[in-house]
């Protein structure tokens, strides 16, 4: 046990966090909020920007290759910071393995300038979540990215994130509109009904079709409620979270 805490300590650590976090302690919200720091390597001028600040989050799969570009500027040259984010019950999740430009430290090291820039490719943290583990694949929610001290555990800087359906919705649209559009030739067809018996029909085959026609109408009718309750139920999938873009 004492060679796995001094070989992992950052693996240790939010290991203990996560574990006080079920318990109900505050551990969560203590790490993920900034505060002020006496370590030299904090400069009190960091800052971290993110390419968008609206994350596509694709509902419940499995590995994403959505990629969140991060540049960190106003660091201290050579310091190493690692990144964390709140996965679904709030608990923070370090994502600095699956960034890229990290050191052999596992962590991200700020330049001659003091910047730093880095890609992280969501993979498996929009899955759907099941049991312990990150990822909360099944919620639209606002998320916070830290850039954490490895030395201290302390918020150095962070920003926020917005993880929306914008690709689901696309798809979904689409799947409506070819809904819809096969609703309305169907309803079409109910409403043009069986009209005037044709000069080239005999009437014998004309009174076969005017005896079958109520059935078909019945089809036709079953074949409308369908559609429509699909299209229905596929519509209140479209609601729009507040935090994501119309």
């Amino acid at each position: 046990m004492t060679k796995a805490i001094a070989t992992h300590p950052r693996a240790m650590v939010l290991a203990l966090i996560a574990a006080g976090l079920l318990l109900g302690l505050v551990a969560g919200n203590a790490i993920l909020s900034p505060k002020a720091s006496a370590d030299g390597h904090i400069s009190g001028v960091e800052s971290v920007v993110t390419g968008d600040v609206v994350v596509n989050h694709q509902l419940g799969a499995r590995s994403s290759r959505v990629q969140v570009r991060i540049w960190g500027a106003g660091f201290a040259p050579g310091q190493e910071v690692i990144l964390l984010i709140n996965d679904g019950p709030g608990t923070p999740s370090d994502i600095t393995n699956y960034v890229s430009n990290k050191s052999a430290n596992n962590t991200l090291v700020a330049n001659d300038q003091g910047a730093w820039t880095s890609v992280w490719t969501l993979g498996r943290f929009t899955r759907q979540r099941s049991g312990i583990g990150p990822g909360d694949g099944n919620v639209e929610r606002m998320r916070t990215l830290s850039v954490i001290d490895p030395g201290t555990f302390d918020v150095i800087t962070s920003t926020p994130l917005a993880f929306c359906r914008l690709s689901d919705r696309v798809a979904l649209a689409e799947d409506i509109a070819e809904l819809e559009a096969k609703l309305a030739g169907v309803q079409a067809d109910r409403d043009q009904g069986l009209g005037d018996k044709p000069v080239n029909v005999s009437d014998a085959a004309w009174a076969l079709a005017t005896a079958f026609y109520p059935s078909y109408e019945a089809q036709l009718d079953a074949q409308i409620a369908e559609l429509t309750a699909e299209v229905e139920g596929l519509k209140g999938g479209q609601g729009v979270p507040d935090h994501c873009p119309a």
